[in-house]
């Protein structure tokens, strides 16, 4: 699969001990030589985050329906599956995803961080409703990818463009749903 960059992220770190690797074909970070990738921590109370992975349980099922039934056009289906082992949460994407037995089952895309004994490439399988991200590309636009809007929506502008040039999709426009979280973020900002 095609390597692309997401945000110039490598590690999310979220509530200092949950990490998202982003590091798949839809949210690969940008790789440089002899550097490795840089850690971010979003906290508990990161109401996009929260919401982004609201938003992804909710509508698994339409990821489920297109992994099930592809159309010509549509690539990269992958989930986003936290992984708990000793207090510790590793936030890890799975990717050549298939569903069946109402599970998922695919190949852990990131090199794990907290979690021993778990392998890049391991073969896992993972219930819908225990997954914090699902994405997909359809005709170059990014499907799904909530956690990865996310992170693009809080990006300075310069990332944003690194962002832009270096990934093999297009977000496209907020969903309305992180458009209005965003707005009520700002406004309590004002306020405070």
């Amino acid at each position: 699969m095609k390597a692309i960059a997401l945000l110039g992220l490598g590690t999310l770190l979220i509530a200092g001990c949950a990490g998202q690797r982003v590091a798949h074909p839809l949210a690969r970070e940008a790789r440089r030589p002899g550097r490795e990738p840089e850690i971010f921590r979003v906290e508990d109370k990161d109401v996009l985050m929260r919401h982004a992975v609201r938003d992804a349980r909710r509508t698994v099922g339409v990821f489920i329906a297109a992994v099930k039934n592809p159309k010509p056009g549509q690539r990269d289906f992958e989930v986003k599956e936290p992984f708990v082992q000793d207090g510790d949460v590793e936030h890890l994407w799975l990717s050549d995803v298939e569903f069946s037995g109402n599970r998922f089952h695919g190949r852990v895309d990131n090199r794990p961080s907290k979690i021993k004994g778990l392998k890049f490439g391991a073969r896992v399988s993972v219930k819908p409703d225990e997954i914090s991200d699902w994405a997909f590309v359809e005709n170059g636009r990014l499907v799904g990818g909530y956690t990865i809007r996310a992170l693009y929506h809080n990006l300075p502008p310069g990332r944003k463009r690194d962002f832009e040039h270096e990934a093999n999709f297009r977000i496209g426009k907020r969903s309305p749903a992180l458009a209005g979280i965003a707005g009520r973020r700002h406004r309590d900002a004002d306020v405070r």
